[in-house]
C-alpha cells in the first residue's frame, strides 16, 4: 500500500479483529438506511459534494445508558 492511501479505520482493524470489522460494516449500513429514513426516503448528492468531504470527519458517540447514538462532523486538524 502507497504511503498516499494508508490503511486506516475499519480496514486497519480488519486483520486482527475480522468479526468486530465485519459488525462495524454492517452497522455503517444500518446507519445509512437510518440517515435516508430521516431524510424521506431519497436523496441526491452531486458528485463535487461528495469530492468537497476532504477536510470533514465523522465523529460518532455511544450513550450506553440511554443507548443512543450520537453524530457529529468535525473538521480535520
Amino acid at each position: 500500500m502507497s504511503m498516499k492511501h494508508p490503511i486506516k479505520g475499519t480496514d486497519l482493524a480488519r486483520p486482527f479483529a475480522p468479526e468486530h470489522a465485519a459488525v462495524i460494516d454492517a452497522l455503517k449500513e444500518q446507519l445509512l438506511i437510518v440517515f435516508l429514513k430521516r431524510l424521506g426516503g431519497r436523496i441526491e448528492v452531486p458528485v463535487a459534494e461528495v469530492d468537497d468531504t476532504g477536510h470533514d470527519m465523522l465523529a460518532l458517540a455511544l450513550n450506553a445508558e440511554t443507548r443512543v447514538f450520537t453524530f457529529e462532523i468535525r473538521r480535520k486538524s
